[in-house]
Formats: C-alpha cells, sequence, structure tokens
C-alpha cells in the first residue's frame, strides 16, 4: 500500500469533522437566529399590546373628559364635581401611562397595565353613573322647582285677588263706618231731638191764670184786695191741663212774682232760690216753689207769698215754670 492511499481516509475523516462541525454551527445558528427572531416577533407584539392599550386608555380618557364636559356645561351645579372627577382621572391617566412607557409591554406588566384599566374604568365608571344620577336628580328638581314657580304664580295669583277683595272690604268698611258714625251722629241727634221733644211735650200747660191781692182776716178768711198797703198775700191760681206724656208722680211748679220796680221777690230763708231757665238760658230767680202729686189729669193749683208789711202800689208780674220753661204769665195792678 502506497503512502498517498493510506492518508485519504484521514483526509476523508477530516472533512466529515469538519463538515459535521459547521452542519452543526450552521444548525446552532439557526437556532439562534429562531429564538432571537421568535424573542423580537414576542417583543413586537408585546410593544405593539402596549401602544393598544395607551391608545386606548387616551380615546377613554378622552371620551370620558368630554362627556364630563358635556354634564358641566349642563349643569352649572356639577361643575365643581366634575372638576375634581376629572382632576383624579386625570392623576390615574398619568400613572397608567408612566407604566406603560418606562416598562414597554412585559406580560406580568401588561397584565398590571390592564388591571390599572380596569381600574380605571370602574373608577370613570362610577363618575358617569354619579353625574348621570345626579342629572336624573337635578332633571327632578328642575321639574319640581317648575311646578313650585307655577304653585307661586298660582298663589301669588290668588294673594293678589285677596288683596284686591280686603283693600275692596277695607273700603267698604271705611265706608260703613263713616256712614255708621254718621248714622250714629244721626241717630243720637235723633234721640236728643225725640228726648227734647218729649221732654218739651212732657211740660205740663196752664189755664185760667188769676193773680190777687189778699188781706187774710182775723178769722183765717182770704178777702181780695186791690191796695197794696192792705194787702198780706199776692195769690196766683191756675189750672194744670192734662197732659198724658208727662210721667205721672211729682211735679215741681216754680212762681216768679217781679214787682213795680222789675225785681223778682225772693227771699232764701223762705224758700226762694234759682232754677234753670232752659227757655231762656242760665239760672232765674224764683219766688216761692210747690210740688205737686200730677196724675196726669186736670189739676186745679193755688201758690203764694205772704209779706206781713203789704206791697208797694205798681203793675205786678206773675210767671209759672216747669222743668224751666215758662207755663204760664199774668199781671196784676195794686193801689
Amino acid at each position: 500500500m502506497s503512502p498517498r492511499k493510506s492518508k485519504l481516509p484521514l483526509v476523508l475523516g477530516a472533512i466529515v469533522v469538519v463538515l459535521l462541525c459547521y452542519n452543526a454551527y450552521l444548525l446552532m445558528e439557526k437556532f439562534k437566529n429562531d429564538k432571537v427572531k421568535a424573542a423580537y416577533e414576542l417583543q413586537s407584539q408585546e410593544l405593539a399590546a402596549s401602544e393598544a392599550l395607551a391608545a386606548e386608555l387616551e380615546a377613554d380618557y378622552n371620551s370620558t373628559i368630554a362627556k364630563l364636559d358635556e354634564a358641566a356645561a349642563e349643569n352649572s351645579e356639577l361643575a365643581a364635581l366634575v372638576e375634581k372627577q376629572k382632576t383624579e382621572l386625570s392623576k390615574s391617566k398619568g400613572k397608567i401611562q408612566r407604566l406603560i412607557d418606562e416598562n414597554k409591554g412585559t406580560d406580568a406588566e401588561l397584565a398590571e397595565v390592564r388591571q390599572m384599566l380596569a381600574d380605571f374604568y370602574t373608577q370613570r365608571n362610577g363618575y358617569l353613573d354619579e353625574i348621570a344620577r345626579l342629572k336624573e336628580e337635578n332633571k327632578k328638581l328642575v321639574a319640581q322647582k317648575k311646578v313650585l314657580i307655577e304653585e307661586k304664580e298660582v298663589l301669588k295669583e290668588v294673594v293678589d285677588e285677596q288683596r284686591v277683595i280686603e283693600e275692596g272690604l277695607r273700603a267698604e268698611k271705611t265706608e260703613l263706618e263713616v256712614a255708621k258714625a254718621d248714622l250714629e251722629v244721626v241717630t243720637r241727634s235723633l234721640k236728643e231731638q225725640k228726648e227734647e221733644f218729649k221732654d218739651i211735650a212732657s211740660i205740663l200747660k196752664t189755664n185760667k191764670v188769676t193773680t190777687q191781692g189778699i188781706k187774710i182776716r182775723n178769722n183765717g178768711e182770704e178777702k181780695e184786695v186791690k191796695a197794696g198797703r192792705r194787702a198780706d198775700r199776692i195769690k196766683v191760681c191756675f189750672e194744670l191741663l192734662e197732659n198724658t206724656v208727662a210721667k205721672p208722680g211729682p211735679q215741681t211748679i216754680f212762681l216768679r212774682i217781679i214787682n213795680p220796680a222789675g225785681e223778682t221777690i225772693a227771699v232764701e230763708d223762705k224758700g226762694s232760690g234759682t232754677f234753670d231757665d232752659r227757655q231762656h238760658g242760665g239760672e232765674t230767680r224764683f219766688t216761692v216753689a210747690e210740688t205737686i202729686d200730677y196724675e196726669n189729669a186736670p189739676t186745679d193749683m193755688c201758690m203764694h207769698w205772704t209779706d206781713e208789711q203789704g206791697f208797694d202800689k205798681g203793675e205786678y208780674t206773675t210767671e209759672l215754670y216747669h222743668n224751666g220753661y215758662m207755663i204760664g204769665r199774668e199781671k196784676m195792678v195794686l193801689r
């Protein structure tokens, strides 16, 4: 065997080994490249998922903010609550966005992001439900307010009508009070006039008034005389006529004797005095007064004034009064 033939198997063996090693290397490189490719594809998928989550977060956040702004625009009373909810949602969104940006999306990180998104949606839905509830309550309040306003208007109309009625009644009451006051004045005046007429009508009337100078004899008999120096008394006789208006019972008659000098003969110690002269006003002196029991029937009556010194000659006037009115008058001349 030649030396060349003896080396051929070794060469062939070496080539085979080299080829096997090369094939092994190629297999390893292929495996390594496949693994890298798979890892890259997984990373790309996770990154895409993170970006999708970020986009979803942004879209949902913007949609929620728009709904909250719409609710605040519809009802100014919700503005403060909406601003508070927007601030809280913004904080939650920022936290989720930072987590997405920092970690770029491993399975665990994506799971955490998804959980935070779920919490965000729960928070968002809670806010939207609260806003919806408040809006519904506000609608009810608006409806109730409308009803109250309508009732207030109706009540105002009723009150205005009542006020008009009351003012009318007050005016009528005032008119009635004025009329009542006038009527009371008239009634009082008529009553006073009636009482005055009745009082005047109750004044007794006289008839057949006579005045005489009288001399009293030793035996007590009376004799008419014409000479004043001989007269002891002046006697006035008269008839009281029937008067059914006057009250029966005690009635006082006043006699006034005026002497020739025009003076009223009066001596207080002998019963003279004054009475209220309703006919002429003021007070009038009287000579003598006498009270009788009047029974509403014609009554004869005599009154006298005695003076043992006699009387001056001249004309004497005798006047009879009842209830302040003159009811009889007569004159007499003594020589």
